[in-house]
């Protein structure tokens, strides 16, 4: 019998690093139409959620500016420089941050991405 291996075409991988987290193609695609998000832990399944926040969410102030994460997108991938939303998933893990590639899914219902620190993909 084989065992199929999960292939990187249409995976959603994030790597995270000391200062930045970045997401693949896949992931960014989801984040494509904004410029914040909002960053979540659920520390007892060790996950983190990123949520996309529309600009008239931000121009109606439904989000707290200070919980606004701006993510870049570039070709091919997304980016979100924050040091200590890192140094916080380095804590979870209980390792240092060296561009570590987790699995992720996008839970559409609730539209966010969900990171499984307890993924670690080769």
């Amino acid at each position: 019998m084989f065992e199929w291996v999960t292939g990187n075409a249409h995976a959603l991988i994030v790597r995270v690093y000391p200062t930045n987290i970045t997401l693949n193609a896949s992931a960014a695609s989801h984040f494509s139409e904004v410029r914040y998000v909002t960053i979540g832990f659920n520390k007892d399944a060790l996950k983190v959620a990123i949520k996309p926040v529309s600009k008239r969410e931000v121009d109606l102030k439904l989000v707290p500016l200070e919980q606004l994460h701006k993510v870049s997108i570039g070709k091919g991938y997304g980016r979100i420089s924050n040091k200590l939303v890192c140094d916080d998933i380095s804590a979870l893990i209980k390792q240092p941050l060296s561009g570590q590639r987790f699995l992720a899914n996008y839970d559409a219902k609730n539209q966010m991405l969900i990171i499984d620190l307890t993924q670690i993909h080769p």
